[in-house]
């Protein structure tokens, strides 16, 4: 066995208990936001635990917490994740990381481990973009990796710099484009391994214990308007000699784009694609329009998003231009304007590091786990640690760990890892932490 102990279901419940009465909604799920209170929340619960079993606690200007375990170390193996929540989410994305990690380093200094590295939780805050419309804003921006105008952005009416503010938190930092992280202690991350559930059905399906994430695919992200003509239902002909209809380019590029995506999953690439919005949170001119569709007129107004997500970043922009391409003839075909608007562009991780995914599996391995590689469909603050440079111009070894969560479900009052899942999860975490902490 890698680890002298195994992590009890009963600790993963215990350290849960406090976050299942924070952020809780009336209409069901969990709703903290990024720098909210409920937010804040949950990170001083976190915090109160860690400092009663002898862990090191300290924040950043940011709001962020580095939970350590007690020592002067030169290098350290991290792992980190968050406790924000979208609204109505559950309380397992993110959260079953932090409680997991949390776990090992509360184990590692009950047992008095002598650690030849230091371990350390990064709970970062700040993860969603359900609020400002950018994801890990915590974890970027320690690296200086968010730009500064993302603090004008607005929820409910409140502007982040502001939300931040009465967080007690700093916006500088982001303001000045300068890291929380010193460089000294960024190049002595010696590993950062995140756990996370799935959020998918892979793991569940396969009878699988944990899955080692191979990559993290970005996503490309559009939308498109289509611009018709009003006309009569009953006195225009049919075809598009007469008719501009754009419900109808609607339809048919629905079906073109994704016999688009079917082709090129089919010739092997990792692609997936997904149209989120039809008509949707309309702007007031979108309002507008599409107040004037009825039923006995043809629509001269319709709008959609697009989203197609891969690990392979030439695969997204590939793809991408024949979106483009099959969007603008297909709706020219119909006599219909097309603009396609362009939302967001991610870079994808194409591969996280070999030798940690490797380690992962020997430890499951001892463990008598079942357990798979597969890549990660959603974003995870370990991709931008990913991205992190050290002064010499290396990258952080980041690794990502999965536990399967019912039915795949994610971001739903229904999403759950039981505390069973977790328990094997945080073990696997700690052995690979722990073997780290003493190479």
């Amino acid at each position: 066995m890698t680890l002298p102990f195994a992590i009890a279901p009963a600790a993963i419940e215990a350290l849960y208990a406090p976050l299942f009465a924070i952020g809780v909604q009336s209409s069901g799920g969990f709703f903290r936001a990024p720098w909210s209170s409920e937010e804040s929340a949950a990170f001083a619960a976190v915090a109160a635990a860690a400092l009663a079993g002898g862990l090191v606690v300290r924040r950043d200007a940011l709001g962020n917490l580095a939970i350590e375990t007690p020592g002067d170390f030169a290098e350290w193996i991290e792992s980190g994740s968050h406790l924000d929540t979208v609204p109505g989410g559950g309380n397992f994305d993110g959260a079953a990381g932090v409680v997991a990690a949390l776990a090992v380093l509360l184990a590692v200094q009950q047992q008095g481990i002598a650690l030849r590295r230091g371990l350390r939780l990064r709970v970062w805050r700040g993860e969603e973009s359900s609020a400002y419309g950018q994801v890990s804003m915590g974890a970027r921006a320690a690296f200086a990796l968010l730009p500064a105008p993302i603090l004008e952005r607005e929820f409910h009416g409140q502007r982040l710099d502001r939300a931040m503010a009465a967080q007690h938190c700093d916006p500088a930092p982001i303001a000045q484009g300068e890291p929380t992280i010193a460089a000294a202690e960024r190049d002595g991350i010696k590993a950062h391994i995140e756990l996370h559930i799935e959020q998918g059905s892979v793991l569940e399906q396969g009878q699988f214990d944990l899955g080692i994430v191979s990559g993290v695919r970005a996503a490309h992200r559009c939308k498109v308007r289509l611009h018709g003509a009003f006309d009569h239902s009953g006195a225009t002909p049919m075809g598009a000699l007469w008719r501009r209809d754009a419900n109808l380019a609607l339809a048919r590029l629905l079906a073109a784009l994704d016999d688009l995506a079917v082709g090129w999953c089919g010739r092997g690439c990792d692609l997936v694609q997904t149209v989120g919005v039809i008509n949707a949170e309309p702007t007031p001119k979108e309002a507008e329009l599409l107040a004037e569709c009825a039923i006995n007129k043809v629509s001269g107004y319709a709008h959609f998003s697009l989203e197609w997500r891969s690990c392979d970043n030439e695969v997204l922009t590939a793809f991408g231009e024949a979106v483009r391409a099959t969007i603008l003839s297909v709706a020219s075909a119909l006599g219909v304007r097309a603009e396609i608007e362009t939302i967001a562009q991610g870079s994808a991780v194409a591969e996280l590091d070999t030798g940690l995914r490797r380690l992962a599996g020997e430890v499951a391995d001892e463990m008598g786990l079942g357990w798979r590689e597969l890549p990660s469909g959603a974003w995870h603050d370990a991709a931008v640690v990913a991205r992190v440079r050290r002064s010499d111009g290396s990258p952080i070894p980041v690794g990502l760990l999965f536990i399967p969560c019912r039915g795949g479900v994610s971001h739903s009052p229904e999403e759950w890892s039981s505390f069973d899942q977790i328990a094997i999860g945080a073990t696997a975490l700690g052995g690979v932490m722990l073997r780290l902490a003493h190479a």
